[in-house]
């Protein structure tokens, strides 16, 4: 037995080392540490992680914290969840941020932000301010390495803030734990855009719903549209097509439009379609960030007539039969896709385009409705098309046909718990407008006409002109627009390419439609403009150029000299278009809308402003 035992230990030892040899005789030596012979071989380990951080799409990262910084805007609307007997509409938010990446896939944000919502019972409105600082994890990057130039990213994003909340006088100061994600586009070389739903978790009060308790919470939802600016361009950014142009203002437009607005409801068609229109003007610059997508932000003014109202009358009050009018005025962000990109060999400037515009609107509405007249902000929908041709150089005409879907709340008759009660309005508004766009300059032409510089020398010009003008009514007793002529001459000197001043008079006699009578009188002017050159803004200063597009803007002081002569003082803004028929002498168009105050037109019971607007031709001397 014990002979037995012997002989399974001497097996036991000699059999590995025959077969560990016979392995080696079989296979090439592999390498092996100097202090230790087990092979190191396949680190799978190793391995994952190699992949993982020298993804092929990685760059290196650019420690320099200035080529990390972001400018962003953004803007977008919340949702408070209810509470009790407080229950608010939802309502927009937006703001500034700054962000700072430190890291490939870390980075921080700082933003300012503001808000409201309404109440629902009584339409009473909550503003909010708010400071927040958030951490951001760029998942894209956490996962298949750092590009600032990939196409689509996803990020998450969590963080914290304060928030002063006002309220029928009241204010109430809360934090706030937000948590969300960030899905972000990077098209260009300078831009990010990105949507970015979140979850609030704040302190109890900021709904003034007064029920304190540490434990208690106030929730919102929502999200935010977004652009990021970045201070340092990269490239390469993406698999798409990119324009020419790494500065911000390369592919830039600016324009201007106007043309006539309606309103699509049953009150509207009952006066008459035609009837109930009224101006629409609009103010624009925007950017191509790739050929067939851009942005555009726009100012807009306009009004239509909606209403005929009549009023019954009473002991305290005479009965009136008249027409109602709507006005609005504020901005919009549109996104822009050019149909005709897919179809016509994928031309970056083509001849003629079609785009397609979408968006939202955020204003300021006043709508005639007797004695109860609806005010306030209002926010909205839009969308039309654009039908563009190019018409020389970088100068664009275009129809635009667009419709607008206008949000607000109006206190009603109705009360509850002692406090009128507010109901929601949409105002369907269609418009079609003619415009004029100036598209900045490629680099090689700008930088060649900026040698004609120094052939520029300042001059003086005179000029003249006569056409018609006609004041803007909120309450009309009949379904007519009076005009009326307008002469007016100016004087001025143009400074550099782009500066000039002027100085006018103008004499206009004017019709107004009153209670029961139209009112004649006459008004003589005065105005000093600043004009800015559009055209040598966006395409370089060319002495040889034929056609000019100026944007002017000053203050006007009007003398009323007939029923109660009163003297009164506003401010103007229109276009200045000419084409220059010989080496002194150009031929102008120029539409003009002027803004007094609320008694120039002597309408009673009206709230805002009075409103004139006009359109010239023109011909001017320059020496």
């Amino acid at each position: 037995m014990k002979k037995l035992s012997i002989i399974l230990i001497v097996l036991n030892i000699t059999i590995p080392a025959a077969f560990a040899q016979q392995q080696g005789s079989d296979n090439s030596p592999r390498t092996a540490h100097p202090k230790d012979t087990v092979s190191t071989g396949f680190d799978a380990t190793r391995q994952m992680f190699q992949k993982r951080y020298q993804h092929p799409d990685a760059v290196p990262f650019d420690t320099l914290w200035k080529n990390n910084v972001y400018i962003s805007l953004f803007g977008g609307m919340d949702k408070m969840i209810p509470r009790g007997n407080t229950d608010f509409n939802t309502g927009p938010a937006g703001g500034i941020a700054a962000s700072w990446q430190f890291a490939p896939a870390h980075a921080l944000r700082a933003s300012l932000l503001a808000g409201n919502f309404s109440r629902k019972i009584d339409n009473e409105t909550l503003m909010r301010f708010g400071l927040q600082a958030d951490y951001l994890l760029n998942v894209s990057s956490y996962v298949n390495g750092y590009n600032p130039g990939r196409i689509f990213e996803f990020l998450t994003v969590a963080g914290v803030g304060y928030q002063l909340s006002s309220l029928a006088g009241r204010t109430e100061h809360v934090a706030d734990l937000h948590l969300g994600f960030q899905l972000k586009l990077h098209p260009t070389a300078h831009v990010d855009f990105y949507l970015e739903p979140r979850f609030t978790i704040m302190s109890d009060g900021i709904d003034h719903s007064f029920q304190k308790n540490w434990h208690k919470y106030d929730m919102t939802y929502g999200a935010t549209v977004g652009m990021n600016y970045r201070l340092k361009a990269w490239k390469p950014f993406g698999k798409i097509r990119i324009l020419e142009g790494n500065r911000f203002l390369d592919n830039t437009f600016v324009s201007v439009a106007a043309g006539g607005q309606l309103q699509a409801s049953r009150l509207t068609s009952e006066i008459g379609l035609v009837n109930s229109v009224g101006p629409h003007i609009s103010l624009s610059a925007g950017k191509w960030l790739i050929p067939a997508f851009g942005l555009r932000l726009s100012g807009f003014k306009s009004s239509d007539t909606w209403h005929k109202k009549v009023t019954a009358s009473s002991a305290s009050s005479a009965g009136e039969e008249f027409y109602e009018m709507s006005a609005y005025a504020g901005g919009r962000l549109e996104g822009m896709l050019d149909a005709t990109y897919f179809f016509n060999g994928r031309q970056v400037n083509p001849k003629f385009s079609v785009n397609v515009l979408a968006g939202g609107e955020l204003g300021y509405i006043l709508k005639e409705n007797g004695y109860r007249p609806a005010k306030g902000g209002y926010t909205g929908f839009t969308g039309g098309v654009q039908f563009k041709y190019r018409l020389f150089g970088d100068v664009s005409l275009f129809v635009e046909p667009r419709t607008s879907l206008a949000s607000y709340s109006l206190k009603t008759s109705e009360k509850e718990e002692g406090r009128y009660v507010a109901k929601k309005f949409t105002d369907n508004l269609y418009s079609i407008n003619v415009g004029i766009e100036i598209r900045r300059a490629d680099e090689e032409n700008r930088m060649a006409r900026s040698l004609n510089r120094e052939l520029f020398r300042p001059s003086f010009f005179v000029s003249g002109a006569i056409g018609f003008s006609t004041p803007i009514q909120m309450k009309r007793y009949e379904l007519k627009r009076y005009f009326g002529y307008q002469a007016m001459i100016n004087a001025g000197r143009i400074f550099t390419p782009l500066s000039s001043l002027r100085l006018g008079a103008d004499y206009t006699p004017l019709s107004t439609d009153l209670k029961g009578k139209t009112v004649k009188y006459d008004m003589a002017s005065g105005s000093l403009d600043y004009m800015l050159n559009l055209t040598n803004l966006m395409t370089g200063y060319d002495p040889e150029r034929k056609y000019d597009i100026q944007l002017f803007a000053g203050v006007v002081a009007s003398v009323r000299m007939q029923h109660e002569s009163r003297f009164f003082i506003g401010g103007e803004a229109g276009l200045h278009t000419s084409y220059r028929v010989s080496r002194r002498f150009k031929v102008f168009l120029e539409p003009k809308i002027r803004i007094y105050g609320k008694e120039l037109l002597m309408q009673d019971n009206v709230q805002g402003s009075d409103i004139m607007m006009s359109l010239n031709v023109g011909t001017s001397f320059s020496f």
